[in-house]
């Protein structure tokens, strides 16, 4: 599921704006309203969730004549649209309230600044798009195909989050991306997706960020489940073998090359949420649907080792990364208990 963008705002408008009497004759020239509307709501939610605009707040939108604007919203989830402020800016109603429905689905929230029909204004829309995630992994939430294996979840004593484990190479690996909120942040500080993608921790944070009696996995460890010898190298054949073939809100996660089969085969059901590069306090993330990265316990110069993979190659690369400026996914590991 990629954000959906909002491509119909004229054909919706127009069946509102015939209504409002704004419909205007072909012949008629038209003006323009100043200003512009900044609507803000976190790209993915959780069920339930709910956000009120206040529309004194909104209401910047100018007439170059000094004349009257009226303000209408809709929520593409509902159908409807509610005129807030009339055509001869008398305030109807000074809040709206957006409510996610329980369903992965993606909305569009506008709202459109209009004229009096008179006054031969084109109207102005502005719009922002959310996605409902829902949470689980029995094929009932956002994440589907994830394929348990038989496995028991065992649970973070500091949260009681509960992470599934697979047995590899001597060792118990997590299943799941690191969730813990101790540290971290979640994917563009959309809590809904915490517990789905995981958090993106530094180098410097992931060292403490495992539960008691985790750890951090070293490149050694990702080097033996490759079966490969050599230290401080790529592990080509292995991407596939630890990328899940998972789907979110409907879409698959990585994307098909025939150079890559997946598999699955050691049961790390990998997938492909991206790094962060960091900034102070401020986050950037790249590469959804391209990219894992997850961090080691290991550094060379003054670095942090990082192990990724990318969509287009059967290979675990092997990444030098800022302790402090990078951001990654992150994977306990620990000793094989009977």
């Amino acid at each position: 599921m990629k954000l959906v963008r909002w491509f119909a705002f004229a054909a919706l408008l127009a069946g509102f704006l015939s209504v409002q009497g704004c419909k205007k004759d072909d012949t008629t020239e038209y003006s323009y309203l100043d200003g512009r509307i900044i609507l803000s709501m976190p790209p993915f939610v959780e069920p339930g969730f709910s956000k009120t605009f206040t529309i004194d707040t909104l209401m910047n939108m100018k007439r170059d004549d000094g004349g009257t604007i009226g303000y209408c919203f809709r929520d593409s989830g509902k159908g409807v649209y509610d005129t807030l402020v009339t055509a001869d800016g008398v305030i109807r109603h000074h809040d709206f309230t957006v409510t996610a429905p329980n369903e992965a689905v993606t909305n569009t929230v506008m709202l459109t600044a209009f004229a009096p029909a008179s006054s031969n204004y084109t109207a102005s829309t502005f719009s922002v798009s959310y996605s409902v995630v829902l949470p689980g992994l029995d094929g009932n939430g956002s994440i589907t195909k994830f394929d348990k294996k038989g496995s028991e979840p065992v649970t973070d004593g500091r949260d009681g989050k509960e992470y599934y484990v697979t047995d590899a190479e001597g060792l118990t690996w997590m299943r799941q991306n690191l969730a813990w909120e101790g540290a971290g942040v979640t994917y563009l500080d959309c809590v809904a997706l915490n517990d789905l993608f995981g958090r993106y921790y530094t180098w410097e944070e992931a060292q403490t960020a495992c539960p008691e009696g985790w750890r951090l996995p070293s490149d050694a460890d990702w080097t033996a489940l490759a079966g490969a010898a050599a230290a401080e190298q790529d592990l080509p054949g292995l991407a596939g073998r630890v990328m899940g073939d998972i789907y979110f809100n409907g879409t698959k996660m990585w994307e098909y090359w025939r150079e890559v089969k997946i598999t699955d085969q050691l049961g790390l059901s990998a997938i492909p949420v991206g790094y962060a590069t960091v900034s102070g306090k401020d986050y950037s993330f790249d590469g959804l649907y391209a990219y894992a990265a997850f961090w080691t316990a290991d550094e060379s110069d003054g670095l942090g080792v990082c192990r990724y993979l990318f969509h287009k190659h059967d290979v675990v690369f092997r990444g030098l990364m800022s302790k402090t400026e990078f951001a990654a996914s992150v994977r306990c590991v620990r000793d094989i208990t009977e």
